[in-house]
């Protein structure tokens, strides 16, 4: 999420997404075959492996990166990240998952603390259109990370085939998407667009959503969704330490809320 703004600024938004899991489809592929755990289970799941990658990484990552360009990082990455509520939602009311207080009290503390992490000042009026790219990128992303994800290892696919599939979903759909918006998004790429691509593609993409996938293998959606809220944290943390970003006091006590929900839904994990 913080490697997304300056990267914007030395490729555009097509050459990164399409690089992005073009660099995670081998990964993902290697890590399975050396593990042995390239367990694919059937056409079912693979193609809700492949419906996961098409909502997230296709549709949720544009969504995003244009987000991105018309607004603030801080209201972009704020608005997305309202994902933990709409997989919780979702995870309920069509995976049929339990209701517990604990897990929506958690997702309604992600989303209060997104708010404050963003400064408790959303302009959404006056980048509306920014905002609403924001918007639907968490709703892309809630509903992608949960209900086809959970289908695809519940039917028996493994987190490392699950991986593969998104990627390679993923790289398939950005590319015939290619002919229709490369007049729009030029094709821009620097060497230092590059290399912030692969930190993206193997700290984010390979090493981030592999670690989702494994913990969404081992506990409800409805529970593991909320934890999605930390990401926030770390992306105020990168963002001092790297983008030189200063926070203030409603944006650590944004910090503290959304840990918060993490500890809560840990009581039930």
């Amino acid at each position: 999420m913080t490697v997304a703004k300056p990267v914007l600024r030395h490729m555009d938004v097509l050459s990164y997404m399409l690089g992005r899991w073009l660099l995670v489809t081998p990964l993902a592929l290697a890590f399975g075959a050396i593990t042995g755990t390239l367990e694919f289970s059937g056409l079912f799941a693979i193609g809700m492996a492949a419906c996961a990658g098409f909502i997230d990484s296709t549709l949720g990552g544009l969504t995003y990166l244009l987000a991105m360009q018309r607004t603030s990082a801080y209201q972009t990455s704020t608005l997305s990240s309202t994902a933990p509520v709409w997989g919780v939602a979702s995870a309920i009311l069509i995976l049929g998952e339990p209701s517990r207080w604990q897990v929506f009290v958690a997702a309604g503390l992600a989303v209060l603390g997104a708010f404050f992490v963003a400064g408790h000042r959303l302009r959404i009026r006056e980048h509306s259109i920014g905002s609403m790219y924001g918007l639907v990128t968490g709703l892309l992303w809630g509903i992608a990370e949960t209900i086809p994800a959970k289908l695809a290892l519940d039917a028996g696919m493994s987190p490392a085939a699950l991986l593969f599939v998104f990627a390679g979903s993923g790289v398939v759909t950005i590319a015939l998407l290619l002919p229709i918006l490369r007049g729009r998004f030029p094709v821009r790429i620097t060497r230092r667009g590059a290399e912030l691509t692969a930190l993206a593609g193997v700290g984010g993409a390979f090493c981030g959503w592999l670690l989702w996938l494994s913990a969404l293998g081992l506990a409800p959606a409805s529970v593991i969704s909320p934890v999605r809220g930390s990401t926030l944290i770390f992306a105020l943390l990168y963002a001092m330490l790297f983008l030189r970003e200063r926070p203030g006091r409603w944006a650590l006590l944004g910090a503290t809320l959304i840990a918060g929900g993490v500890v809560l839904v840990s009581t039930v994990a």
